[in-house]
C-alpha cells in the first residue's frame, strides 16, 4: 500500500491522485481521485449556488421544466393572425427557400441522373460491342455514323415540317383568297355543244377553282343532259377548267302500246322518241307501256320486270357468239319468244325456263350459233325452234313455226 496517498479518513480504503507515470502527458482527467483497489473515478457532487440548496434529481428537474413550460403557454395569449408568438418567432429564425431555386436544383438533379443513366447505357452497350470482338476504332466508327444519321433524320425532319406548314398555309391562302378560274373547255363528241354543256354545269369563268364540287357538277351535267354518260372534270393550271365529257349510247328501244324508250346499256333513259334500231341497237318489242322521263333510270314495272331482265341476258350472249345482226326480241309471249338475225331467220326460245333458272341460255345460244355459221346460207330464210332443252332444229324456207 502506498504510504504517501494513505488516508484514516476515506473508509473505502486508499485512493491516490493522478498517475504515477512520469511518461504520460497530463490530461484533466488525472485530477480525478481514484480508488487504488478498483480504478473507477469518483463522482464529484454538483456545486451548489447556495448552501442549503439541496441538489434536485434527474425526475424533479423534468417536472420542473414542464411546470415551467405550461405556465409559459397559459400566460401567450394567441394573437388574431392565428399563431402564437412563440411560432412566430420560430418561424422569423427559420431560414426562407426560394421555390426557384428549390425548382432549379431538383431540374439539375434530374438532369444529372438522366446524364448518369445515359452514360451506363452506352457504357453497356460498349461493352456488348466489344464483347463481340469490335475494336475501339470501330465502335467510335459506329458511333459517329449513327450520329451522323440522327443528325440526318433531324434535318429531314424539320424539312418535312418546314414543307408541311408551307403547303397548309399556301392551302389556306387558295382556299380564303381564290384560284380563279379564266377559262373554261369542253372535250368529248356529243351531241350538246360546248356552251350548254358549260351552261349547265353551273361553272363561270372567275370562280374559284377550289370551292367547285366535282362530283356534283357531273351529276348534274348528267342529270340534265340525257345523252352525256359522264363527266370528269380537271383542273388544268394555273386558271385552266377542263370538262371531259363521255357520251352515251343508244343501245335499247324499247316499243309498247304507243310509247317508245331509248336506253343506254345502262338503262338511262336518253330519248323518248320513235327511233329506227341500228347496228349494235336491239329493239324490244313486247312491253306494257308505262312513263318515264329523259335522263333518268329506267325501271321496270309489272310484267316488264321479267321482260327486261330476259332481254339482257340474251343480248348478252348473242355478243359473246358474234351475232351481232340479231337485233329484234319479240317478247310479248314469254313462252315463244323470238329472236330474229338479220330479218331473215327467227330463233324460238323458252323464255320462262330461262328466268326461273330452269335451262342453261348460254348453251343454247352456243348452239343456235353454230347452225347459223355452218348450216344457213346468206341468204336463205328460215327458223330455228330452240324451245326444248339440249337441241335445236332447223327449218328452212318459213321464217314462222306456224307456216
Amino acid at each position: 500500500m502506498d504510504q504517501r496517498n494513505q488516508n484514516n479518513n476515506f473508509p473505502f480504503g486508499s485512493y491516490r491522485y493522478g498517475t504515477d507515470d512520469p511518461n504520460r502527458r497530463y490530461s484533466g482527467s488525472d485530477d480525478a481521485w481514484t480508488p487504488i483497489s478498483t480504478g473507477v473515478p469518483v463522482q464529484t457532487p454538483p456545486k451548489l449556488q447556495d448552501q442549503n440548496e439541496v441538489p434536485r434529481t434527474r425526475q424533479q428537474t423534468g417536472t420542473r421544466q414542464s411546470q415551467q413550460r405550461r405556465t409559459q403557454q397559459k400566460t401567450t395569449r394567441k394573437p388574431s393572425g392565428g399563431k402564437t408568438t412563440r411560432q412566430q418567432s420560430a418561424a422569423a429564425q427559420r431560414p426562407v427557400v426560394r421555390d426557384t431555386q428549390r425548382r432549379s436544383q431538383t431540374a439539375a438533379q434530374r438532369a444529372y441522373q438522366s446524364e448518369q443513366r445515359r452514360l451506363e447505357r452506352d457504357h453497356a452497350s460498349f461493352e456488348k460491342k466489344q464483347s463481340n470482338g469490335l475494336s475501339r476504332a470501330e465502335l467510335r466508327a459506329m458511333a459517329a455514323k449513327r450520329k451522323k444519321r440522327r443528325r440526318q433524320l433531324r434535318i429531314a425532319l424539320t424539312v418535312i415540317i418546314v414543307m408541311a406548314i408551307a403547303g397548309i398555309c399556301a392551302l389556306i391562302y387558295c382556299v380564303a383568297y381564290g384560284a380563279p378560274i379564266n377559262k373554261i373547255t369542253v372535250t368529248g363528241k356529243t351531241t350538246y355543244s360546248s356552251e350548254q354543256i358549260i351552261d349547265v354545269s353551273g361553272i363561270r369563268t372567275g370562280d374559284n377553282m377550289l370551292r367547285i364540287r366535282k362530283n356534283e357538277v357531273s351529276r348534274t351535267i348528267c342529270e340534265e343532259l340525257p345523252y352525256v354518260s359522264s363527266v370528269k372534270v380537271e383542273f388544268k393550271l394555273p386558271d385552266t377548267l377542263v370538262l371531259k365529257v363521255t357520251p352515251a349510247q343508244e343501245k335499247y328501244l324499247i316499243v309498247g302500246k304507243g310509247g317508245y324508250l331509248c336506253l343506254d346499256e345502262n338503262g338511262k333513259v336518253l330519248s323518248l322518241k320513235k327511233k329506227k334500231a341500228k347496228e349494235g341497237q336491239y329493239r324490244l318489242e313486247g312491253f306494257v307501256q308505262q312513263t318515264a322521263r329523259e335522263g333518268d333510270t329506267y325501271t321496270p314495272e309489272g310484267d316488264n320486270v321479267d321482260r327486261y331482265k330476259l332481254a339482257k341476258q340474251i343480248v348478252a350472249q348473242l355478243e359473246k357468239n358474234d351475232l351481232k345482226k340479231a337485233n329484234l326480241l319479240q317478247l310479248g309471249d314469254m313462252n315463244k319468244v323470238i329472236v330474229q338475225y338479220d330479218g331473215r331467220v327467227n330463233i324460238y326460245l323458252n323464255g320462262n325456263d330461262y328466268v326461273k333458272g330452269n335451262g342453261d341460255l348460254e348453251k343454247k345460244i352456243a348452239l343456235v350459233a353454230g347452225v347459223i355459221k355452218e348450216q344457213i346460207s346468206e341468204n336463205s330464210k328460215g327458223y330455228i325452234d330452240a324451245r326444248f332443252e339440249g337441241r335445236v332444229f332447223l327449218n328452212e324456207g318459213t321464217m314462222t313455226i306456224d307456216g
